[in-house]
């Protein structure tokens, strides 16, 4: 039984449990109306016209911050890292259940807040089609001066705050981000600026995704913004849940609960023994200088 145990913890079958939870209640939540804000039909913020085809749509925003970010981080773990089978699919693992929990919470979050905003978008007018005759400069209520039969349009038109682009954009490939800079040790002063440099490239796509949105009409700026911020923080406590955080430390490129015994030998790998050789020599040098200042004081 203890075995078992230890097999269900180091393997985080707790957390797969919690994905799994996580996305049942996501789809409760995304079922859900929205709140139906009041709003002035002159309101020329939500007068956009309603964009048919979208720079980014729902399956495209799947493969950018799904896929993507799965498949880099599953070719990494199986090509480039560790020459143990069992530290390497174990990385592999953990990082994919980082990557899942990281996209569900940030689901979830994102819907519950859209319902409870209620924010009209940028091109509710176009959806809500008020009857002729509606007062302007007057708030009214969706039910009371809309005229569309397009019901499931008119109501995510109400889910405008916070962008489900930006949050999930910035959550899958934000995590990828945060994979990339903890493998590669960008912050060690002997790797090359590359490094830091490739591991950026997820956070540009994530903004570009995040950015589209307002040239669609679908989401304001501050929803964007709101979006990408919440997609950012959850993927980065996530990550951290999983990983050391200090890039400069040997043990940010293993999960907790790795053997770090088992293919994670520094002298097989030369940017430890570069790093290491520098603190010695460091050392060595602030030894003789100490030494000097010793004597000189004697004399």
């Amino acid at each position: 039984m203890a075995l078992d145990m230890n097999i269900y913890l180091k393997w985080r079958l707790a957390d797969v449990i919690a994905i799994a939870v996580l996305f049942l209640l996501n789809v409760i939540v995304a079922s859900f109306k929205p709140f139906e804000r009041q709003f002035y039909i002159n309101d020329l913020s939500i007068s956009h016209p309603f964009a048919k085809r979208e720079t980014v749509n729902s399956y495209e925003l799947m493969t950018y911050s799904s896929i993507v970010p799965l498949f880099v981080i599953s070719l990494y773990c199986i090509i480039f890292r560790f020459k143990k089978n069992e530290n390497r699919y174990y990385l592999l693992w953990v990082s994919l259940i980082g990557l899942l929990l990281s996209l569900n919470i940030t689901a979830l979050v994102t819907n519950y807040l859209k319902n409870w905003f209620g924010r009209p978008r940028p091109d509710f007018i176009s959806r809500c089609i008020p009857k002729e005759g509606t007062p302007k400069d007057v708030l009214v209520l969706a039910k009371d001066v809309c005229t569309t039969d397009n019901l499931s349009r008119l109501y995510d038109g109400f889910r405008s705050c916070p962008s489900g682009h930006s949050s999930e954009s910035f959550s899958g490939l934000g995590y990828l981000f945060y994979f990339l800079q903890g493998q590669l040790r960008v912050d060690l002063p002997q790797n090359g600026i590359y490094r830091k440099l490739l591991s950026f490239l997820p956070l540009l796509g994530a903004a570009l995704i995040a950015l589209s949105r307002t040239q669609d009409y679908r989401h304001h700026f501050t929803d964007v913004f709101l979006g990408s911020f919440i997609g950012l923080i959850i993927s980065r406590e996530v990550y951290k849940h999983y990983f050391s955080f200090d890039s400069e430390s040997k043990y940010s490129i293993l999960p907790y609960g790795a053997y770090y015994q088992d293919g994670f030998d520094q002298d097989e790998n030369e940017s430890y023994k570069l790093l290491d050789t520098d603190r010695a020599l460091n050392s060595a040098r602030s030894a003789g200088i100490d030494q000097e200042m010793r004597e000189s004081n004697i004399v």
